[in-house]
């Protein structure tokens, strides 16, 4: 395994966009951010959309166009997640927006990232901040789940909705991370990476960092078996062989096949939803395609109901046995 020099960064922090025309596959929200800095005046900010897209960068990023040197002395990020009783907003938040910012600009900013997390009494304590402290403070909230926010914050806020990365994006991210480090990579890794990330370039950068630091050997390369080695992911082909496997009523393979997942540590949870995203990708009858994602979705509510995983896969592959003999 290769061990980090004591002064390593850390990738998806080394290559984190420094300025807006850094960000990739967010061009409306950049257009957007870019005219609040260039008057010098923003609303509350609401940032929404799955993670790894390049919420909280923005806001950084902001934060930096903004206030320029001073930015650390007029931003404030809080985790949410961290902290997200009451008593962080009584507290942390409420003191630092009632104090004075620095330079320029009239107020100062607080980020909150992971917004959603915050208990409804730490949301209502919010809501009342953000009228109090309008002249002296703004807010940029994140979130995963804009739904999970107390109607009264949406209301007071600008929403930003970030969309996934797409995946050409997340290819081109990755070489360019890989040039600037010397890394060999393949296209079978790319595109592996690309898929497996699911638009998520934060997630991408980390499959290369994780599989550069577990190799056995000291070589900067990286293939698509050390891609699907450090992942919780399944080779495509293995998955879609248990779906094969069971639809031509071959029960014992296919349940030999699936039982090798499990015993490779793989989690039922990563196993059902990869079976469901590569059955829309096999060609069958769309009938079929229905019949299986329902018996995969009922397996999946056996075991959380807290039937033994093992029986409930069996159920699961018996029943895609006697669709495949229906079908016949």
């Amino acid at each position: 395994m290769i061990t980090p020099p004591e002064n390593y960064e850390i990738l998806i922090e080394k290559y984190r966009p420094k300025k807006f025309d850094d960000i990739i596959g967010q061009d409306k929200v950049v257009k957007r951010l870019k005219r609040y800095v260039a008057s010098k005046n923003l609303p509350n900010l609401l940032f929404t959309g799955p993670a790894g897209v390049g919420k909280t960068t923005s806001a950084l990023t902001l934060a930096k166009e903004l206030y320029g040197k001073s930015y650390a002395d007029n931003f404030k990020e809080i985790n949410a997640s961290d902290e997200r009783g009451i008593n962080v907003v009584r507290g942390i938040v409420k003191s630092y927006a009632e104090a004075q910012s620095i330079g320029d600009i009239k107020f100062k900013i607080i980020f909150l990232d992971e917004a959603d997390a915050l208990t409804n009494d730490a949301q209502s304590a919010l809501r009342r901040t953000m009228e109090k402290y309008t002249a002296s403070c703004r807010f940029v909230l994140s979130c995963n789940y804009q739904s999970k926010l107390i109607e009264p914050i949406q209301s007071r806020c600008s929403v930003f909705r970030f969309k996934k990365i797409p995946s050409q994006l997340i290819i081109d991210q990755c070489k360019y991370v890989c040039d600037q480090e010397k890394i060999s990579i393949d296209n079978q890794a790319l595109e592996a990476i690309s898929y497996l990330a699911e638009g998520d370039c934060r997630k991408a950068i980390n499959f290369i960092d994780t599989s550069l630091t577990t190799k056995q050997d000291d070589s900067k390369s990286i293939t698509i078996e050390d891609i699907y080695e450090i992942s919780s992911y399944i080779e495509p082909k293995s998955i879609i062989d248990i779906i094969k496997k069971a639809l031509s009523r071959e029960f014992f393979v296919s349940k030999l096949l699936l039982d090798n997942l499990l015993l490779d540590g793989i989690s039922a949870e990563d196993i059902l939803k990869q079976m469901t995203t590569r059955v829309m990708e096999m060609n069958i009858e769309p009938k079929m395609i229905i019949d299986i994602v329902c018996i995969i979705g009922e397996t999946h509510w056996r075991i959380s109901e807290g039937e033994n995983e093992s029986i409930a896969f069996h159920h699961m592959i018996a029943n895609l046995v006697k669709l495949g003999s229906e079908q016949k």
